[in-house]
């Protein structure tokens, strides 16, 4: 399950620059734990199975009966064996006919600048902090059974799905106005806590000036791109936030969570 936002808000970077992505440690702080195969995972048990089927079992050889040796004293001059029919002419089965094709690259025009997320981070102060992960805690494993995936975002799954009102509850309890607000707060406590365990800072500004010397891409793709890896850079405020959160022994483990992905 997802929430937009962290995680998913940044699959369109993913795609457009893997290294980037890649380069940056994030944890899975928008995403309910995951109870179904990943599509990937189901996608190659598909794949191997079509292998199996698509692959031609080995001819069979053919039999051919040897001819009876001539009897004593006959003269007669041994027959030769009958010529055996030949086989059927087999089309050679190439590579391209039995395996998947696993190209990790899609075409280039498959993308649009539509398709990379706007990232929204916010001034976290340590009250906010402490109350959206409380509240990610609290919905992580209360919502794991809800179709949050069919939404495009939090406010939709509230608005029409039969647990919405609950989960808004939930979430206004807390003191957020609203879903999208809680899921900025958690995606910015996200970004600050992963860079404290791993402070990627200067790995994700490389890969910034990168993309803004790509004179290939367009330039509106660019700078989508630049908001996006931008916001994975936390401000010294919030990373302070954190750091004071990880002396609370109770918050520490919180925030563990937000790295623990269930299979």
């Amino acid at each position: 399950m997802r929430f937009v936002g962290f995680k998913a808000g940044l699959a369109g970077v993913a795609l457009l620059s893997a290294t980037a992505i890649s380069d940056a440690r994030v944890p899975q702080t928008t995403d309910l734990p995951k109870h179904f195969p990943q599509p990937w995972d189901q996608m190659l048990d598909a794949e191997d199975e079509s292998l199996a089927q698509q692959t031609p079992a080995p001819a069979a050889p053919v039999e051919t009966t040897p001819a009876a040796p001539a009897a004593p004293g006959s003269g007669a001059a041994p027959q030769a064996p009958a010529p055996s029919a030949p086989e059927a002419a087999q089309e050679p089965v190439t590579d391209e006919d039995v395996l998947p094709d696993l190209s990790a690259e899609p075409p280039a025009d498959d993308f649009s600048v539509g398709e990379i997320p706007a990232v929204e981070t916010v001034e976290l102060t340590a009250d906010t902090a402490r109350k959206a992960i409380d509240v990610y805690v609290l919905v992580r494993d209360k919502y794991k059974d809800a179709a949050l995936e069919n939404y495009e975002n939090l406010q939709d799954f509230v608005e029409q799905d039969s647990k919405g009102k609950d989960f808004e509850a939930d979430i206004k309890a807390a003191g957020f106005a609203t879903a999208n607000d809680w899921n900025v707060a958690v995606t910015t406590l996200g970004f600050a806590y992963s860079n404290h365990v791993d402070d990627q800072t200067a790995d994700i500004k490389m890969q910034i000036e990168e993309v803004k010397a790509d004179t290939e891409m367009a330039q509106d793709m660019r700078d989508r791109m630049v908001q996006a890896l931008t916001a994975m850079i936390p401000s010294d405020n919030n990373r302070t936030i954190v750091a004071e959160m990880m002396k609370d022994p109770v918050y520490a483990e919180k925030l563990k969570q937000l790295e623990t992905e269930e299979e």
